[in-house]
């Protein structure tokens, strides 16, 4: 892909021209009415839906589970010889077994499950090391992420189709994803959600995906990514154009519908973002204002937690809330 050189102002039209180079930008995407704009601008949507169409690859519904990434990337499972652990399958209601059922075939059509045959049956039982610990790959700090975002006028929010399931489990471990049904046993050929260490391999992965564009033009907090710019259209376009390719280059792909493009205003991890900088949310506001009187450690506890999300809006926060943190000491009187 020709990079654009984006040291001062681009020539008008400059941009324009860039992307009808990269492919095919006539022929509509078989999903474009899916395309969210934060803009109403028509030559807005239209420009970027001109970019989506020359990376039709990476927003093309593939059906209801994604495919494979292309990369050479794998989620293992570690117990350290442990011995298999079968549990006998817990009953459920007959609507719930239903369920179950349906998530069962379309899994299995999609091929992000197989029938097992292992020693090992759901619910799933991970083995710490014996050391005690995680693979604690970190994740983004969020106010590091609020904080590289803050100045930016434009945003791109992208999501990723079923994220975990575009990476697959190591063959050697899939039998250790193994659950029950009614039907029989079944095992994991992609990673599943809720596994202990998934969110640091998709973390990893990530970062590696868009390893140079991280904290300048974008931020990926697991399955989420933000494309920011502080400039205009033009740029913004081409800094979505260099995270499309590094997503198509991957073979990852997106739900467009849950995707909103070039908006100059955002809510992200809890915050609304704009030009004018990070401020708090406001149902979130209205939760704190609204919590009723706690009664108890674990209700004061919930309540310190979720107004301490907000804390660095608020002076002398920690004093304000000494009060509350003192009732969560042992034998604290009430």
């Amino acid at each position: 892909m020709e990079l654009l050189e984006l040291n001062n102002a681009l020539e008008p039209g400059k941009v324009d021209e860039w992307i009808e180079a990269l492919s095919d930008t006539e022929v509509p995407l078989e999903n474009e009415s899916e395309v969210r704009v934060g803009s109403d601008d028509d030559d807005t949507r239209r420009r970027g839906v001109k970019l989506l169409r020359a990376y039709r690859g990476v927003t093309t519904s593939k059906g209801d589970i994604p495919p494979v990434t292309t990369l050479d990337v794998q989620h293992h499972i570690d117990t350290q010889g442990a011995a298999p652990i079968m549990l006998k399958r817990r009953r459920q209601a007959q609507s719930e077994e239903a369920v179950v059922d349906d998530n069962v075939a379309t899994m299995l059509q999609a091929g992000v499950i197989e029938k097992g045959n292992g020693a090992s049956g759901f619910p799933v039982v991970l083995v710490r090391k014996k050391d005690g610990e995680r693979d604690v790959y970190p994740l983004p700090r969020i106010d590091e992420t609020l904080e590289a975002l803050s100045g930016a006028q434009l945003f791109t929010t992208l999501d990723l189709r079923s994220g975990y399931w575009q990476i697959s489990v190591a063959p050697e471990d899939r039998d250790k994803t193994a659950f029950t049904t009614k039907a029989g046993l079944y095992r994991f050929i992609r990673m599943p959600f809720g596994l202990m260490n998934a969110p640091s391999t998709f973390q990893r992965m990530m970062n590696g995906v868009l390893r140079g564009l991280t904290w300048t033009t974008c931020l990926v907090y697991l399955d989420d990514i933000v494309v920011f710019t502080r400039g205009g259209l033009d740029r913004h376009l081409v800094h979505l154009a260099t995270v499309l390719q590094r997503l198509s280059s991957a073979g990852l792909t997106l739900k467009l519908k849950k995707c909103v493009f070039a908006t100059d205003t955002m809510e992200y991890l809890g915050h609304e973002l704009s030009g004018d900088g990070v401020r708090p949310v406001q149902r979130l506001i209205t939760a704190v204002t609204e919590f009723r009187r706690p009664t108890d450690p674990t209700e004061v506890k919930r309540f310190v937690h979720l107004a301490g999300y907000y804390r660095k809006f608020i002076e002398a926060f920690g004093s304000i809330m000494a009060p509350m943190t003192k009732l969560l000491k042992k034998d604290a009187e009430w």
